[in-house]
């Protein structure tokens, strides 16, 4: 018997439909099933329908928008094949991971997709700002920053944009909150600590946004896979959140087999050093898509 807290809502982005994933999405599924989830969300990368927004390894690959389409229509396929398959050994929920590009057209072509698709539920992430990729390389990254004229306005900005995106998507989940923080590691955010005041504004207008539109902001534990000491995102951001009223859950923003549920404990810990007793998870509920909370176990016993 699987434990009802042990879920992740991001992730299964398998090498068989996603250029930066390894293993195919039945070994990723059939990892989660033996790491015990009890709900696992796969949510393929939206396609983009600009060529102006491939990244760099869809642009070697020779990749055009209808690829991205391609790729996205066969793991939400694949996905409902395996959730029928393994269906008495883990609930699979089948969503997106949406991007904020092209600006004027996001909107409409989310709208779309879950429409299309009958998608489960969207994980709202921003990964570009002014058009650039801000997770992939540390010289795009800096090239976004300077673009901004330095890494303040650049945060507000981002901020900015996870408002915008919470507000007009709804997005059900939120993904990596503070994702700047993983190129920009030595910077304040980090901790929290001596924000400027406009920045402190506009985190905090982001976290109304997302309160407004009731969405869960994720527990990702990727970051610490990537070299970072703690989750997406980091405690003090988690605190607000908490204090804010706005509900958190688990994702493991897995890429490969071997990323399933990897340093989920340490997610785990991070909710509950900071006296937070319990998640909220999405299931599905005589045929509904439903939010459940969920209680932690107690330290030590995971």
């Amino acid at each position: 018997m699987t434990d009802p807290w042990k879920f992740s809502l991001h992730g299964g982005h398998s090498g068989d439909f996603c250029l930066h994933g390894s293993d195919t999405l039945k070994e990723v599924v059939e990892a989660a099933i033996k790491f015990g989830y009890s709900t696992f969300g796969v949510t393929p990368h939206a396609p983009r329908s600009s060529g102006q927004f491939l990244y760099p390894e869809e642009v070697d690959a020779g990749y055009q928008p209808l690829d991205l389409m391609r790729d996205f229509e066969a793991c939400v396929a694949a996905a409902r094949e395996l959730a029928t398959e393994y269906a008495e050994d883990i609930e699979i929920l089948v969503g997106a991971e949406i991007e904020m590009v092209p600006a004027d057209a996001y909107v409409d072509e989310v709208a779309v997709l879950r429409k299309q698709f009958d998608l489960d539920y969207v994980v709202g992430s921003i990964h570009w700002v002014d058009d650039v990729p801000i997770d992939v390389t540390q010289p795009l990254f800096d090239a976004a920053v300077n673009g901004r004229g330095g890494l303040e306005r650049f945060l507000i900005r981002y901020y900015e944009l996870v408002a915008e995106m919470s507000s007009t998507i709804k997005p059900e989940v939120v993904g990596h909150l503070d994702l700047p923080k993983l190129m920009s590691r030595t910077h304040v955010l980090n901790a929290g600590l001596a924000l400027p005041s406009v920045l402190v504004d506009s985190i905090n207008s982001a976290l109304l946004a997302i309160k407004t539109a009731g969405s869960i902001v994720e527990v990702n534990t990727r970051s610490i896979a990537k070299g970072l000491p703690e989750p997406y995102p980091s405690n003090w951001l988690v605190s607000r959140a908490h204090e804010m009223g706005i509900p958190v859950g688990f994702s493991d923003d897995s890429h490969a087999a071997s990323q399933v549920g990897e340093n989920f404990e340490a997610g785990v810990n991070q909710l509950q050093s900071l006296g937070i007793t319990a998640v909220k998870k999405l299931t599905r509920s005589a045929g509904e898509l439903t939010r459940q909370t969920v209680s932690l176990p107690t330290p030590n016993s995971v």
